[in-house]
């Protein structure tokens, strides 16, 4: 939960950067890293919604789909929609690595945080769904 609730706010401060239209507070800025030219770059909205956006809905999400009462949940959809965000999140991840270092040519320290706390969010979905198979159902 505290990764998702993390997630949402780099995911918040990075919307109000983008509709503000001013550059991020980059922690640092050398060489290869450059937030600025990422969050303003062409790849930065997907299908006109801007990355960070996206960054709000997937954790907003996730957090209700890891709240104690959902890892309780014996409601099949539930672990699927839990897994399945976080398996796409990771494909997400691996395209905007992708974009950052080969299309952009810089990285951005926010993103790369963003990056890891989805990361990180997978992993503990993934380790918490194996360790609660749900009881098979008596017939």
């Amino acid at each position: 939960m505290v990764v998702c609730v993390l997630g949402l706010g780099i995911s918040a401060y990075l919307t109000v950067v983008h509709y503000q239209g001013i550059a991020p507070i980059c922690p640092a800025h050398a060489g290869i890293i450059d937030c600025e030219a990422v969050v303003t770059s062409q790849w930065s909205a997907i299908l006109g919604v801007p990355v960070p956006v996206l960054g709000l809905v997937f954790f907003a999400g996730m957090a209700a789909l890891q709240l104690p009462a959902a890892w309780r949940s014996r409601r099949q959809w539930v672990r699927v929609a839990r897994m399945a965000g976080s398996v796409v999140s990771v494909g997400m991840i691996l395209w905007l690595v992708y974009v950052e270092l080969f299309l952009v040519g810089r990285i951005c320290l926010w993103c790369t945080t963003v990056h890891v706390l989805t990361f990180a969010l997978f992993c503990t979905t993934l380790f918490g769904t194996l360790a609660t198979a749900p009881e098979p159902e008596a017939y």
